[in-house]
């Protein structure tokens, strides 16, 4: 790898990525935000659970799919969430006894090393 190769890969996977992250997690933030108010005011708490449970298997299978095709891409999107996660669960902590949000608090963290694990597969297929 030349020189300029190396100088260009340590920005995009040390700098831009994380920054991507940062940006794509918040945006997913305040989308997620605004879905579920304006689906909760459209139901009105009827048929919310099935909805709801439809909505997140359709999700989930969209992100098993761009998993499957962009990982790396992927991985950054999860540290993103881990990281709205985290910042919507750090301002709702009450106190240090707060064991709900520290939980949460800590699921964050989990997920940020499993989008590092992910963004480091996806890297290391593109490279092969």
């Amino acid at each position: 790898m030349s020189e300029d190769n190396a100088k260009h890969s340590l920005l995009v996977d040390w700098v831009l990525g994380p920054l991507l992250a940062i940006i794509c997690g918040g945006l997913f933030y305040q989308a997620l935000s605004f879905l579920f108010t304006t689906l909760w005011w459209l139901l009105n708490l009827r048929g919310v659970t099935l909805f709801g449970t439809i909505l997140v298997l359709l999700l989930g299978a969209a992100l098993f799919y761009f998993k499957k095709r962009h990982q790396k891409f992927y991985g950054l999107a999860e540290i993103g969430f881990a990281l709205a996660v985290s910042w919507a669960s750090i301002t709702r902590v009450q106190s240090i006894s707060d064991t709900t949000s520290w939980i949460t608090v800590l699921a964050a963290g989990y997920l940020v090393v499993r989008g590092m694990s992910n963004y480091d597969e996806g890297r290391r297929l593109i490279t092969r």
